[in-house]
């Protein structure tokens, strides 16, 4: 697997420094990066794509300061690590406010990044392909399947519903999205809802009942297979 890393940084030297240490790290461990530098927050965020496994974030940047950056990047992606790099270590506490891993003080030590990178990648392994990458009007968004309720199908429009409320759309066929999420205990009701069976609280009549009040119809023709399902789901230990 190839780990992708953004680095941004204002600093010629900081920026080069962290980048030999991501390299160095990937040569005593056996892992291999893609790295990408980037002068201030706007350039980063702005054409963001949600294809990062690991960011590292200068907090006093031009622009846009680290902390505003990061909260941005958090609308577009809940889920990628995120570290912060500082020479003042009493704005690294913000770090909780935007679900950062971690943060480094300047000058960087080896030592301390590279448990530091131990940290990540493991949780990078725990969360490998738990994830679906949505093109969301003119950015990309990367929704957790551990908060993806169900997916509906509308217009020739996909439409992601998470677990805040939130919705994200984008064009697509709801059965190449099956295919994709089944290994991953979704499951279709109708023809125009694929459910996520952690969130199925009960069968009411006609309704598959998600818990929040949300109720999504399931069909005469489904409702034998999708009981099936959610039997299984359940005898194998899934969480509701």
């Amino acid at each position: 697997m190839i780990y992708r890393v953004a680095i941004i940084e204002d600093e010629k030297e900081p920026a080069e420094n962290l980048r030999r240490f991501v390299e160095k790290y990937g040569t005593e461990k056996g892992h291999s990066f893609n790295i990408q530098i980037f002068a201030n927050g706007v350039d980063f965020i702005t054409d963001y794509t949600a294809n990062y496994d690991i960011v590292f974030m200068d907090i006093e940047l031009p622009m846009m300061n680290g902390m505003e950056c990061a909260r941005k990047l958090r609308e577009l992606d809940t889920s990628v690590a995120l570290v912060f790099v500082t020479n003042m270590v009493q704005y690294s506490v913000k770090g909780y406010e935007v679900d950062a891993v971690g943060y480094i003080v300047k000058p960087i030590e080896f030592f301390s990044f590279s448990l530091l990178m131990d940290k990540i990648i493991d949780k990078i392994k725990l969360t490998n392909l738990d994830y679906v990458v949505v093109r969301n009007n003119d950015s990309m968004v990367r929704i957790m399947l551990t908060d993806l309720m169900y997916v509906e199908v509308m217009d020739h429009y996909l439409i992601y519903h998470v677990s805040s409320g939130k919705t994200y759309k984008q064009l697509g066929k709801i059965k190449d999205t099956e295919e994709q999420l089944v290994p991953y205990d979704f499951f279709r009701c109708n023809n125009s809802f694929l459910v996520n069976m952690r969130y199925v609280t009960s069968i009411d009549g006609a309704n598959v009942c998600l818990g929040e009040g949300y109720q999504l119809p399931v069909s005469r023709k489904r409702k034998r297979d999708f009981l099936t399902a959610l039997n299984t789901y359940f005898r194998k230990g899934g969480i509701c």
